[in-house]
């Protein structure tokens, strides 16, 4: 009998091993679906973003049709700089600098969110440009500049989407519907994201 009771004994700690085993493959498992999701949202949105770019091109007049139809160069007529969006003096009082310096390894921010964390860098940015629909990768320049190798664009885009995500969740800014990784600071019916029912 007390070998029946040492088989049982390995047994049922056998079984506790493969359930834990089985609960981490889970866990897993949904992790890497969560991000299969997130990479598949990101490639669509992509795609779409070219295919929209593409057929604007290709509905495009041809430049030498329209000066013959002026009667004057482009050039003349056309800034070539394109103006920038006219942005405010955000009010960042509220906004805390961060306690410890910045890690030296972390990517490069532009001067004036290095005292910052990410998220209250991408908050000052949005109040700066209240009323624009601000893509992730506007979002990743204007924060780090456009001296990014592409793996540290790629690298510090994947960091700004999943705070982009929580800070829909929190309400500090709000995901403009129907598009990939495009955000606002204001809300807007119909036009934004719901306002989340309760602070996180």
């Amino acid at each position: 009998m007390a070998d029946l009771s040492d088989i049982v004994r390995f047994l049922e700690v056998e079984r506790e091993r493969y359930v834990l085993e089985a609960s981490q493959l889970e866990r897993r498992l949904s992790f890497i679906s969560d991000q299969i999701r997130t990479l598949s949202a990101l490639i669509s949105g992509y795609a779409l973003e070219e295919q929209v770019s593409s057929q604007i091109l290709r509905q495009l007049p041809d430049a030498s049709k329209i000066e013959a139809v002026l009667e004057e160069p482009l050039e003349a007529i056309i800034d070539e700089k394109p103006q920038p969006s006219p942005s405010v003096k955000p009010d960042i009082s509220d906004i805390p600098q961060l306690a410890i310096p910045r890690k030296t390894n972390s990517l490069p921010l532009l001067p004036e969110y290095q005292q910052y964390s990410l998220q209250n860098a991408v908050l000052i940015l949005m109040r700066s440009l209240p009323d624009r629909h601000i893509h992730i990768d506007a979002i990743v320049r204007d924060i780090h500049g456009d001296k990014l190798t592409s793996q540290q664009f790629k690298t510090a885009k994947i960091t700004l989407n999943k705070i982009l995500s929580m800070g829909k969740q929190t309400g500090l800014w709000y995901r403009v519907l129907d598009t990939q990784g495009v955000y606002t600071l204001n809300y807007e019916k119909g036009v934004t994201s719901e306002k989340p029912t309760t602070k996180l």
